[in-house]
């Protein structure tokens, strides 16, 4: 008797071997399923594509409001980003995909659920921490249980194989990964550092050279730090973010490349897009950079990368993540204002910023300037500030003697 088991399908080249090999190998029945994210491509043809490749059944869920609200949102209020530019877009909608991939079993009363993630990938790391999160006792069988996703190489041959090839360009794309917060390729490690890249792996934005002469103004509101409308517009965070990668997207914003160290410690040359999280970063930042206090908004810069961090690793569902989730949203209970950005030539600019509760405040600044502070005073506070350094100086034999 065939074991029942719930996989995590995307249709790329590892999910489809995984599929395969589970139904015609391993002895198992398998219901895919597969997420509507914001990636291009209807989802009945991933659907299809699953019960041509053997499964009994696909459960095909639309998750762009849930993937918007419960991920990026708290990932954009965190200001997260790992490495230098990486704004996390594959890596938040691994513990959904896992999240709703365990409901899914606990409703049909299932055990086991699979995925089909390389073993050097960080979604490795992703999906294992995720399911023994949200469901401990269930049983999971990744790449170390499928023959041939032990290497890349094999589950390319197992598919040519099969004649089981999706539709996905292996070259010099070696895994593509598309959802509303970003488009992210990584790169053939066989192709050097030092070879461009063609202009084809770029899907979302135009080429920056190429783009409009005429710079689009988009005014974006904040409400507690969500955005919330488009030019006086009300709008759903999934529709907002669908129309900003349109518009900024068209004027070449959003690109980057990066050298990448996955959670194996393995570096990888990963390539970027991601137009509408780019630009709504930048505003997100601005207008904290109004409302915020300095101490404040040093500590929330120093925390935000520590959680793209934990979000990069697979530790969505942690209590660390909790704790700091808290902190940031404390953060952003006075974050309500506008911010105005000018997209142009594969640039994202601040025009203008306005709150309520901005704490720059020209009047206070024009007092100052008439009425003049005291110097003594000023000294004086200053000179004691300095106490500890002239007290270190003595005791040390000052700084002036240390290079000799």
């Amino acid at each position: 008797m065939k074991k029942e088991v719930i996989m995590a399908f995307t249709g790329g080249v590892q999910s489809s071997v995984c599929l395969h090999w589970l139904a015609h190998s391993g002895g198992y029945r398998v219901s895919a399923f597969a997420a509507n994210l914001g990636q291009p491509g209807s989802l009945r043809r991933f659907g299809e594509h699953a019960l041509s490749l053997g499964a009994n059944m696909a459960h095909l869920e639309d998750v762009r409001d849930e993937f918007c609200h419960d991920y990026v949102l708290p990932a954009l209020k965190a200001g997260a980003v790992y490495g230098n530019c990486y704004l996390l877009s594959g890596a938040l909608t691994r513990p959904l995909i896992a999240d709703v991939m365990v409901r899914l079993a606990e409703d049909e009363a299932c055990t086991t659920v699979a995925h089909g993630a390389g073993p050097q990938s960080s979604d490795l790391a992703r999906f294992e921490q995720s399911i023994a999160a949200l469901a401990p006792d269930m049983e999971l069988i990744g790449p170390g249980e499928i023959p041939p996703l032990q290497t890349r190489q094999k589950a390319v041959d197992y598919a040519r194989e099969k004649d089981i090839m999706p539709d996905e360009k292996l070259g010099p794309a070696l895994h593509m990964d598309r959802n509303l917060w970003g488009w992210a390729v990584e790169v053939d490690p066989l192709m050097d550092t030092g070879e461009e890249l063609p202009e084809e792996v770029y899907q979302l934005t135009a080429n920056p050279r190429e783009a409009p002469d005429d710079p689009d103004e988009v005014e974006i509101s904040f409400e507690e730090g969500a955005p919330v409308a488009l030019d006086g517009r009300e709008l759903s965070l999934k529709d907002l973010i669908s129309e900003l990668n349109q518009r900024a997207g068209r004027h070449g914003i959003g690109r980057t490349q990066v050298i990448e160290d996955g959670v194996s410690g393995i570096k990888a040359r990963e390539v970027y897009e991601r137009p509408a999280a780019e630009v709504l970063t930048r505003a997100h930042t601005a207008l904290e950079e109004l409302v915020l206090d300095y101490p404040t908004l040093e500590l929330k810069k120093q925390l935000g990368r520590h959680y793209g961090q934990i979000v990069y690793r697979g530790e969505w569902f942690s209590p660390l993540k909790d704790a700091l989730d808290a902190f940031f949203d404390s953060t952003q209970q006075h974050m309500n204002g506008n911010v105005t950005m000018e997209l142009y030539h594969g640039a994202a600019q601040v025009l203008r910023r306005s709150s309520p509760m901005s704490l720059y405040d020209t009047d206070l600044a024009q007092r100052e300037r008439e009425k003049g502070l005291d110097g003594l005073d000023v000294q004086k506070m200053w000179r004691l500030q300095a106490l500890p350094y002239r007290v270190l100086s003595r005791v040390r034999g000052g700084y002036h003697n240390r290079s000799k």
